[in-house]
């Protein structure tokens, strides 16, 4: 049986709401809950922001489940891993100001509490055409990756954020079923004709054997730094105040050539233009140990899993353009 906790929140119950912020005592003396709204997509988690007569903040609730796709299984407690970067970044004093504050942690309620930036919408309208990141939002993107991966850095083994269970389920659905023959998507829904154009990508055996190997670095212990888990434009929040990172849930210890890939991955598929991805490669802090060729093939893993895997993105690309992007990244998967 799935253990249930006291307050699942709702956006069509305030009166919840209302009975959660009473039982944990954060009310103000004088403040009265006034609305209870939708914020952002909520693709893992359940998103509210809370409006009172004295301030807004913003209450996420993880479930057992992936609250865009409720069939697909996830970890109820993954909100935890989340919490846990938070406190870790937020020691930081340039990280700082690229996070949001946390007010409070529930753990008996899987419920984060935290600062709401208002009216403020992640990038993802970059991938759409004619849309571009401008110079400053790209560099701080690139500085606050590039200060997660060398202020938390090779880490004993005491200090490393474990998140299996929810890296199983980021493992399945970036290395296994995109590449597997039958994995019951209708890829056509998404763009027709994409589904019969690219059946040999799902048994073409180099590739099949490469995902499974970069699978197992990226389940590995190898990696040093802490990584955000999933940065990528919807990730990213352009606010008043600048950019901001937010949601990570998919929080690991891992190697960093896996996030950069990530983020270039979704710089090209979104248009990008090469100034705007070099301006990422000028503002991150390389060092030796990174491995370009690794990168390469993460990078292009990443581009495969977004056009013929299940975590589909608003691509504004023909279907030419889809599969052109996709013969560039199963080069890249295998040559580097």
């Amino acid at each position: 049986m799935i253990f249930a906790p006291p307050y699942l929140l709702n956006v069509d119950e305030p009166s919840r709401v209302n009975a959660f912020l009473k039982s944990v005592g954060f009310y103000n003396q004088g403040e009265v809950l006034e609305n209870v709204s939708v914020a952002g997509d909520g693709n893992m988690n359940v998103v509210l922001r809370a409006t009172t007569n004295q301030r807004s903040f913003i209450l996420k609730q993880s479930r057992p489940y992936v609250n865009k796709y409720p069939t697909v299984e996830a970890p109820f407690d993954r909100i935890v891993r989340e919490h846990r970067f938070y406190e870790i970044v937020r020691e930081n004093s340039v990280l700082r100001d690229y996070t949001p504050e946390v007010y409070f942690f529930n753990r008996p309620n899987y419920i984060l509490c935290l600062q709401d930036f208002g009216n403020a919408n992640d990038f993802s309208n970059i991938y759409q055409k004619e849309v571009e990141i401008s110079k400053p939002d790209m560099a701080d993107i690139a500085k606050a990756v590039s200060e997660l991966h060398f202020a938390f850095k090779d880490v004993d083994s005491s200090q490393r954020v474990i998140n299996s269970e929810l890296h199983k389920l980021n493992h399945q659905h970036i290395f296994e079923l995109p590449v597997k023959e039958s994995n019951g998507f209708d890829l056509n829904m998404v763009c027709p004709g994409l589904q019969n154009r690219t059946s040999r990508f799902r048994t073409d055996k180099p590739l099949g054997k490469m995902s499974k190997e970069l699978g197992q670095m990226y389940l590995s212990d190898k990696g040093t730094r802490l990584l955000h888990g999933d940065y990528y434009p919807g990730s990213w929040l352009n606010t008043k105040d600048g950019f901001k990172m937010i949601d990570p849930e998919f929080c690991f210890t891992g190697l960093p050539e896996y996030e950069l890939a990530v983020a270039i991955a979704h710089l090209k598929m979104a248009q990008q233009s090469d100034s705007v991805i070099k301006d990422l490669f000028v503002y991150y802090h390389f060092d030796n140990k990174f491995d370009g060729s690794l990168f390469s093939k993460f990078a292009g893993m990443e581009i495969i899993r977004r056009i013929i895997g299940l975590a589909q993105l608003p691509l504004d690309l023909s279907l030419g353009e889809r599969l052109s992007l996709l013969d560039e990244a199963y080069e890249l998967v295998l040559n580097g």
